[in-house]
C-alpha cells in the first residue's frame, strides 16, 4: 500500500495536523497560526509547537483563541455564551 503525504495548507481551512508533531488540530488553532505568524503560511503548528516557537505557554495561546473569538475576529469560530 502506497502512503501519500498529508496535503499542505493552502488558505483556510488549514491542514488538520501539526507540521512538526503531526497531532490533530482544530480550525481555531490553525487560525491562531495565521493571526500570530502570517496569513499566507503553509507551516501550521499545534499550540504546543507554536508555543515553543514563540516562547509562550500553550495555555496562553488557548486564552488568546478565546479572546479573539470574543472579539468576533472573523478568522475564528463564533463565540457562544453559555
Amino acid at each position: 500500500m502506497e502512503r501519500y503525504p498529508k496535503p499542505v495548507a493552502v488558505g483556510r481551512p488549514a491542514d488538520a495536523y501539526c507540521a512538526e508533531c503531526d497531532s490533530p488540530m482544530t480550525g481555531d488553532e490553525a487560525a491562531l497560526n495565521y493571526k500570530l505568524t502570517d496569513r499566507k503560511t503553509t507551516h501550521i503548528l499545534c499550540p504546543a509547537c507554536l508555543g515553543k516557537k514563540l516562547e509562550l505557554p500553550p495555555h496562553t495561546l488557548q486564552e488568546m483563541i478565546i479572546l479573539f473569538r470574543k472579539q468576533r475576529c472573523r478568522m475564528f469560530s463564533p463565540w457562544v455564551e453559555k
